[in-house]
Order: structure tokens, then sequence, then C-alpha cells
């Protein structure tokens, strides 16, 4: 398959978009949709809503419209791009497959639309992809030139760089499956299918039923139910929630070290919501990588949280859709 088509615009640009180009950006996830202006690494403008409480492709269509309309608000731009979750097909801009509550969205044309609405080039991708590429381009990869980027949160995102690019595969599922590597096999099922997947353990929904059940019975009042109220609870010396962080850390440390000695990554960055309590999690995860994977020389693969933070999907967005040569 032609590599140049994975990144060509729904429309065709109206001059040479350049790697300093102002872009339109938006990230579609599970639970929120962002949207900012971004020129390089910088971002402004970003505004941030919940998904409409239908998920239908018409509903969410139209709340895209109306925040990227809010966040333009007599900005000029050059082209618009937009993140998303599951299996992408950038050529159409559509979502080919997805196991979450965006299911609607399989096969709806949401770049065409977009970029027919805005009059712009409009380019789509994998969000966890384009995070990566944020952090390749701008942020903790910038410099190393091969890179792991796992997203933590509502799931588990992958990206995968092999001399800085970003590979995407001949189906679009090339380092994006790392959320669904098998970490215990008479576990859970997950979501995809698939039984004792990492997503399974660690992503939120079943990481808050981990903390349901250990305080369950314990006499103990719990904190806010979110995986932040449960790391800052541990850190304040909450003994239940001390167990959930433990817990946390272990099942991402084993996942960790399956991706590394099957990427071989010269560094792993850990982005997403939950990374913002790295200080609870990281030392531990990066001992026991380095007690239990096999590089070389040993203890080669460092684990550093994302520098971009939330905005590092938008920045791949703007990279992507500048045009820098940062897929395969």
């Amino acid at each position: 398959m032609n590599n140049t088509k994975h990144r060509a615009p729904l429309t065709a640009p109206s001059g040479p978009l350049t790697k300093t180009s102002t872009v339109l950006a938006f990230d579609l996830g599970g639970t929120r949709i962002k949207a900012g202006i971004v020129r390089g690494a910088e971002v402004s403008s970003v505004h941030v809503e919940a998904l409409p409480p239908q998920r239908d492709a018409a509903s969410v269509l139209n709340a895209l419209v109306s925040l990227g309309k809010h966040v333009l608000q007599r900005q000029t731009v050059h082209a618009v791009g937009i993140s998303l979750k599951g299996i992408v097909d950038p050529q159409r801009g559509t979502i080919l497959d997805v196991n979450e509550s965006l299911s609607d969205l399989i096969g709806f044309p949401i770049a065409q639309t977009l970029a027919e609405t805005f009059h712009l080039p409009t380019f789509a991708e994998n969000d966890a992809r384009l995070y990566t590429v944020g952090e390749m381009v701008y942020g903790a990869g910038r410099q190393v030139e091969n890179l792991l980027c796992l997203t933590l949160g509502t799931g588990i995102g992958c990206g995968v760089a092999l001399q800085r690019r970003v590979v995407r595969g001949a189906r679009g599922l090339f380092g994006s499956m790392g959320g669904h590597i098998t970490v215990q096999v008479d576990g859970p099922r997950c979501t995809c299918g698939n039984i004792g997947c990492l997503e399974a353990f660690i992503g939120t929904a079943p990481l808050m039923r981990k903390a349901v059940t250990l305080y369950a019975g314990s006499g103990i009042t719990p904190p806010e139910m979110t995986p932040q109220g449960i790391f800052a609870a541990a850190l304040a010396g909450d003994k239940i929630a001390g167990e959930v962080a433990t817990y946390f850390a272990h099942y991402l440390s084993v996942g960790i070290v399956s991706l590394i000695h099957a990427y071989d990554p010269d560094l792993v960055v850990l982005g997403g919501g939950i990374s913002g309590s790295s200080q609870q999690f990281l030392p531990s995860v990066q001992q026991y990588v380095d007690e239990h994977t096999w590089t070389f020389p040993r203890g080669r693969t460092q684990i550093k949280i994302a520098e971009l933070g939330d905005t590092a999907a938008l920045v791949g967005v703007s990279a992507l859709a500048s045009g820098l040569n940062v897929l395969l």
C-alpha cells in the first residue's frame, strides 16, 4: 500500500502545508472531545467538552463542528486534523473498528464531513499513534530513534516509532494493540474479546472495580473513585488505595516488559490521565522492568512520563496535517 496515501488530505490544500502551518486539531476520545489551535508544538485556544449523551454519528459530528467553530473564532488555519480511537483508515478518514461506545462511527466519513464543513484539507489517524508522534517530535522522545508510547486512561493506547517514524503497518494495526497483550492467561475477559489483556486490568473501569472490591467491608471510607483519587489517597497513607496502586504498577510493569521484548525501544513514554500520578508508580515500574527485561546492554530501556501531557495528541495531529514525514 502506498504510504503517501495514508496521509493524504480529504480535500486538496490551497497551498503547501509546512511544519509552521496552523492547524485546527481535534482529539476525539472515549468520554470527551478536545480541540485547539496548533502550530508546531504551540497549542492555544484549547477547549474540552464531554461527548454528547447520544453517541450516534450525527450527534458526535455536531459536537465536533460546534466545538471547532468555537475554537476558531476569527483565527486563520491551514488544515484540520483529528485523532480517533480504534483502527483508522486515514485515506478515507473513517474508523474501521472500535470496541467502545463510539461504534456508531464505524464507517462514517468523519474527516470528509469536517473537510466539507471547514473547507480545509483534513487528516485523520489513530489517537495513540498521534500521541506518539507528538512526543517523538516535540516531547520526551525527541532525542531517541526508537520509541514506545503507552497512554493510560479509559483504555490503554499504544504507538511504536522505529527510526523516528511511527509505524502503522499494512492494516493500521502495527504497535496499536499494546493494551491488548495478555498479561494473565486466566484473567478477566477484555472488551476486545481476548482474555487477560493489560487493559482488562489497568484501564479505568477495571481498575475502579478492583478498588471497589477492596474497599467493600474494609471499614475504610473510600476516596473519590477515580484513578487520580485513588493515587492521591495512596500518597496520603490510605492502605487500600496503596494496594490498588501496587496492583496497577505490577500489571503495568508486566505489560511493559513484554512490549519491550516485542519492539526493543530506546525509551518507553507513559502518557494519559493516570500518568499524572506517576510518583506513585514510576520508580517501582522502572525497577521491575530493569530486573525482568532482557535488553542489551541489560537495563538499557528507560521509562519517562510524557512531556506534552494532555496536548500530545493535538500536537501529533498538527505534525501530521503539516506534512511532516512522521508515519510509516
